[in-house]
């Protein structure tokens, strides 16, 4: 009888079954080749880290406390080369490795010990999740919470609370933070406690908006913020950087108190400011929509001596929202003055803080809460306060064009700085819009209050245009 061999078909499945069962086994040494190496590798890792604890409690025993940092020790290690990017003391001085490489090799989802937060972190965590909360808020309701005690938070394994302020950008700030009932405190803060985040005072929130430097045509940057303005040493001031509002369409409007009691200001913009000690700190300014006064700026007398007269004892002794009462610190207002009115932004500006006054007697400047915006502020407002075109000649800005000021003048509009060379003159905006110093002293114009606020004062909602004014609170 004759055999048979392999059809050609039982030769392919042969063959087939043979490969599958080759790739079987190959894959499979691989991957026991592979998990070996791994376990090497964590073994590795182990090694190391019963090392460092072995250097610290040496440590312990040498110095009688444990060391700040894993960096610090002395490890006697001698394995393959192992570099962790988290290596940490625990508060409770365990040590925790993770995201380690053994000769360069990532070993991934494996750490030795285990991670236990300081408290300073438990009060990160707090932080992050109510931001991404607030964030998911957000997308919700098209609008940031008000409080985050509202919103659903991952619970942490311990008890944190604090007082917090989430800003108008959705960020939040948290402080006097406590975790477990125990106090986190900072010795190097300011107020002594560990802070989460940045508080968004007024200063710091209009400041993220402002143009920068580089700006230096109105219409090449943001007309709805603030622009840079540089400003070098005068008689009474080192060199300083102001930031303005300028133009006619600033989102600058302030809204201070209750629906009821509201008062409207405009932010003047943001100044390094001299404070009753001499110190200097960056501050808002802002004026009074519409004015209080209408009346003399000298006194009886006749002479413009800032701190006698008659605008000052009024802008001064006026009844002001009681909330804006709280906000208002004094600072050093210049009384420096000029000889005429034919002068840009800066020169105005120089003049102010110079010592160039009618007479010895009068003052060069006055620390107080309440005052009168100066020239330059007004002429800054015009097309970066360096083309005199419009401040200087009457309408010639008016009817819409975007350089025209912002600054409401409805009457004759007294300023704070004095006429130098006569004794009873004050420089003045007239209802066109010029400035003008041949007003007598003992005439009739009106006053808007100008403030600097205290720089812990912050913004809590709005986005400064007319309709969404900026809501102010201490």
């Amino acid at each position: 009888m004759k055999e048979k061999g392999f059809t050609m078909i039982e030769f392919i499945a042969t063959t087939t079954v043979v490969g599958i069962v080759s790739i079987i086994v190959i894959v499979s040494v691989t991957n026991i080749i592979r998990s070996a190496k791994e376990n090497a590798k964590k073994r590795n890792i182990d090694l190391y880290g019963k090392m460092v604890e072995t250097a610290m409690a040496e440590y312990q025993s040498q110095n009688l406390k444990y060391p700040d940092k894993i960096e610090d020790l002395t490890i006697e290690y001698t394995g393959p080369k192992v570099e962790c990017d988290i290596q940490r003391i625990n508060p409770d001085h365990t040590i925790y490795l993770s995201d380690c490489k053994v000769n360069n090799k990532l070993v991934s989802k494996y750490h030795y010990g285990t991670l236990v937060l300081t408290d300073e972190e438990y009060v990160d965590k707090l932080g992050e999740n109510i931001e991404t909360a607030i964030n998911k808020y957000y997308k919700q309701y098209n609008k940031y919470p008000i409080n985050y005690r509202l919103l659903e938070l991952p619970k942490l394994d311990k008890n944190v609370n604090c007082v917090s302020d989430i800003n108008p950008n959705g960020t939040v700030y948290l402080t006097r933070c406590t975790v477990d009932g125990k106090a986190v405190k900072n010795k190097s803060e300011e107020d002594g406690y560990y802070h989460y985040g940045e508080s968004l005072t007024a200063v710091n929130y209009l400041l993220k908006k402002t143009n920068g430097k580089e700006i230096t045509s109105y219409t090449d940057g943001n007309t709805h913020e603030m622009y840079t303005f540089d400003h070098g040493v005068t008689e009474q001031t080192p060199a300083l950087t102001d930031y303005r509002y300028i133009g006619n369409e600033p989102y600058n409007y302030v809204k201070i108190g209750s629906s009821n009691t509201a008062d409207m200001w405009r932010v003047v913009g943001v100044f390094e400011v001299e404070n009753s000690n001499g110190t200097f700190e960056k501050r808002v300014k802002i004026v009074k929509e519409y004015s209080v006064y209408y009346g003399q700026w000298t006194n009886s007398s006749s002479t413009n001596e800032w701190e006698e007269s008659s605008i000052e004892t009024y802008l001064n002794t006026y009844s002001y929202n009681n909330e804006l009462q709280k906000m208002i610190s004094p600072a050093n207002y210049y009384l420096g003055g000029r000889e005429n009115n034919l002068a840009d932004g800066e020169t105005f500006y120089i003049s102010e803080r110079s010592k160039n006054v009618y007479s010895s007697e009068r003052s060069i400047n006055w620390v107080g809460k309440v005052g009168l915006i100066y020239p330059s502020d007004y002429i800054y407002t015009y097309a970066l306060g360096v083309d005199d075109t419009c401040y200087n000649t009457p309408g010639s800005c008016n009817n819409g064009n975007p350089l025209s000021g912002w600054i409401n003048i409805s009457s004759y509009f007294w300023l704070l700085s004095p006429f130098s060379t006569g004794n009873n003159q004050n420089f003045f905006i007239s209802r066109q819009g010029k400035i003008n110093n041949y007003y007598e002293g003992l005439g009739n114009g009106a006053a808007t209050p100008t403030v600097y606020l205290s720089p812990k004062v912050k913004i809590v909602s709005g986005d400064g245009s007319e309709s969404n004014p900026y809501k102010l609170s201490l």
